[in-house]
């Protein structure tokens, strides 16, 4: 999956059903194929601090239509898409929303970019500061009129963007990874090792496989890519495994043979009759790129 959709909404005030304006933006192939922006009638209040935020006020959604008006326009655009939001607001809004006008529950497999952030760029950002205009000032992405919804989901789909390009990775690589949520919006499991969702009718669905070491991309994408193979990913090494991928090892925190604890237990296995399958970096690429998840 090359094509998702970064989305952004604005409230009215503090309950997250009182959507006031909406921006989506559509990529396909890391590019910007469709932008779409409306503002929306929350038929609710608005609090002054949130007037204060967005400049969004009771006379500019006088004639904006509400959300179930827009909602089969949403939709249209969700299709076929990962939905991409900077935080888990955006979606906890709309289905929020969608819940308070009786709507079925907005079609697509929802990601938060904040954990896509912290998974690109761990050593800047896995311990806080993830806001989205310290991110894009970081990297270097324009962030203009900040609270507007189209502009801050143009941003936040360009900051995902970054982050496939510097991981080498498409959307696809992501879902499943901690933060990732189901069309129904139920948190998929913590972003830790076993934390990505296998793939059940991938190639290599019912394997398992082990990382140990570091590898040029993050733990967490290499665990994806291995994921949407089928492979589930473990943190022990047994007679079940089939995949060991071995990178850098911690000179200082190895044996004298170089090796890892789970990289000698597969290697013992493996001398043992195990058919475990002891792969370095280039070769666990070479298993992405056979399968065309390079």
């Amino acid at each position: 999956m090359a094509r998702f959709v970064a989305i952004d909404v604005e409230t009215a005030n503090s309950r997250r059903s009182s959507i006031c304006q909406i921006g989506l933006v559509v990529y396909e192939n890391r590019k910007i194929v469709d932008e779409w922006t409306t503002l929306v009638n929350p038929e609710d209040e608005f609090n002054v601090i949130n007037v204060g935020i967005h400049g969004i006020g009771r006379k500019s959604i006088q004639s904006a239509p509400t959300l179930p008006e827009v909602f089969m326009e949403m939709q249209r655009r969700f299709a076929g898409a990962c939905v991409a939001s900077y935080g888990d607001f955006d979606r906890s809004a709309l289905s929020q929303a969608a819940t308070r006008y009786g709507l079925s529950t907005f079609e697509g497999q929802w990601l938060d970019l904040q954990h896509v952030v912290k998974g690109a760029w761990p050593a800047e950002f896995s311990t806080g500061g993830w806001a989205l205009k310290k991110v894009c000032a970081r990297l270097g992405i324009e962030l203009f009129n900040h609270h507007e919804a189209l502009a801050d989901a143009r941003a936040a789909g360009d900051v995902f963007v970054k982050a496939q390009e510097t991981t080498n990775t498409w959307a696809r690589d992501w879902l499943g990874m901690g933060g990732a949520t189901t069309t129904g919006g139920s948190r998929l499991r913590p972003e830790k090792v076993a934390a990505a969702i296998p793939n059940s009718s991938g190639p290599l669905a019912g394997t398992r496989i082990v990382f140990t070491g570091e590898l040029a991309m993050p733990r967490g994408v290499a665990e994806a890519k291995a994921a949407s193979l089928g492979c589930r990913c473990t943190s022990g090494v047994s007679k079940k495994t089939d995949f060991v991928v071995v990178g850098d090892q911690d000179l200082s925190l190895v044996g004298p043979d170089g090796m890892s604890t789970k990289q000698r237990k597969a290697a013992q296995l493996q001398a043992a009759g195990a058919p475990i399958k002891i792969l370095d970096a280039a070769e666990f690429e070479a298993l992405l790129r056979q399968y065309g998840h390079s």
